[in-house]
């Protein structure tokens, strides 16, 4: 008898662990940055309110419930929804009982994070290109990816659709404009502390040891989550370049670093004429 490839290892995802990229961690990342939000700790159940209202519960097991004022109760399976979807109900229903000021400031909030450019797919192939010996090509079967060389085994990073395939347990639409990151030493730090932006599905392996960590494209904008992007493929990166690539890429970046001097240039001499007398 074959054994059982153990849960969360590669291979062929299982279609009884497709997800999408919302859950527990998400929603409650949702809720906590919601402005004059307070919470309380239950057992497996963490409830969010704002002027005495609650507004959200978040169980364990990847469930939440949902009250907006004058709505009735919804319950979302988080594993079952986007997050775009996930997110737009639970701040509708945080709205419903904030103060106006509060709300309208919010929202003002957002609007200004949206009007940042989104990091883009040419964004991350421009910063991971710059790494010596890293390319974009066959990374599985004839699957897209990045990798050092021309081994799949140096395989990094890769998108979702359309500019790549499938992601392994991850349901539309969170899939598109996804990346991931193969090997991700802060996965357990970033899907503790930044659910809102990075997540996983059982495919990439347990949540609690470092692997494989996804994010969608869209919810990184600006300079600064671009950099912080790049950090990570770069740790990725320096997992499978060898240290012949990575003293090169070490050499490259002392000599960016290193102040420019200027060359002296040597002013002409005037030729003094006589005075006549």
């Amino acid at each position: 008898m074959a054994a059982r490839r153990p849960r969360g290892q590669w291979g062929a995802p299982r279609k009884a662990e497709h997800r999408t990229g919302a859950s527990a961690a998400f929603a409650r990342a949702v809720a906590s940055s919601l402005p004059g939000v307070e919470h309380v700790r239950d057992r497996d159940e963490t409830s969010f309110s704002i002027e005495e209202q609650v507004f959200l519960s978040v169980e364990a097991a990847d469930t939440a419930l949902v009250w907006a004022e004058s709505e009735p109760e919804e319950r979302l399976s988080l594993l079952e929804i986007g997050r775009d979807e996930a997110r737009a109900r639970i701040e509708h229903a945080w709205e419903t009982y904030a103060p106006r000021d509060v709300a309208v400031a919010h929202r003002r909030k957002r609007a200004r994070w949206k009007r940042q450019p989104a990091v883009t797919c040419d964004d991350i192939r421009h910063v991971i290109l710059a790494l010596p010996g890293a390319n974009e090509g066959p990374i599985w079967g004839t699957d897209l990816g990045f990798r050092v060389g021309d081994e799949k085994r140096t395989r990094f990073a890769r998108f979702g659709p359309p500019d790549g395939g499938r992601i392994g347990n991850l349901r539309a639409p969170d899939d598109e404009n996804a990346l991931v990151i193969f090997h991700c030493k802060t996965k357990p730090e970033l899907l503790a502390t930044r659910a809102d932006r990075f997540f996983t599905t059982p495919h990439y392996g347990s949540p609690d040891q470092p692997g494989g960590i996804i994010t969608r494209l869209c919810e990184s904008r600006g300079k600064s989550e671009l950099a912080e992007l790049a950090k990570l493929l770069e740790e990725a990166w320096r997992g499978v370049a060898g240290p012949e690539r990575i003293e090169e890429h070490e050499r490259g970046k002392r000599s960016k670093a290193r102040p420019r001097v200027k060359k002296a240039t040597s002013k002409p001499t005037r030729k003094r004429t006589p005075r006549k007398r």
